[in-house]
């Protein structure tokens, strides 16, 4: 067990028409290389498929700062604007409507129990 308050962003989306899995994986990967590997606190990224069409980014941050930190500078990232893009546009106001931020109260390990 340990307290460490990281943030954990959980980000859900559901593919746009036309794209898929194949395409999705690969913007995915240039978006880890070219946005995600270059953020100050970010720690890991799990991309996960909840259901069909239906995806999640679950990604682990040292800090809200960190992610708040990051969101600022991904409008301008050419692989997050292309990431973003194969998304459905549900025609919300608010980019981050799928969008939760969580602060880690305890953390458990398999080799904990």
């Amino acid at each position: 067990m340990s307290n460490n308050n990281h943030t954990i962003e959980f980000a859900t989306f559901t593919l746009a028409e036309g794209v898929d899995e194949s395409t999705l994986i690969a913007a995915a990967d240039a978006l880890q290389r070219d946005f995600f590997s270059q953020q100050k606190g970010f720690i890991r990224r799990d991309l996960v498929q909840v259901a069909e069409r239906q995806w999640a980014d679950v990604i682990y941050w040292e800090s809200r700062d960190s992610v708040e930190q990051a969101m600022q500078v991904a409008p301008s990232n050419p692989a997050a604007l292309h990431y973003f893009q194969l998304m459905v546009n549900d025609g919300e106001s608010d980019p981050a409507s799928g969008l939760m931020l969580m602060t880690v109260a305890k953390s458990y390990s398999w080799q904990q129990i």
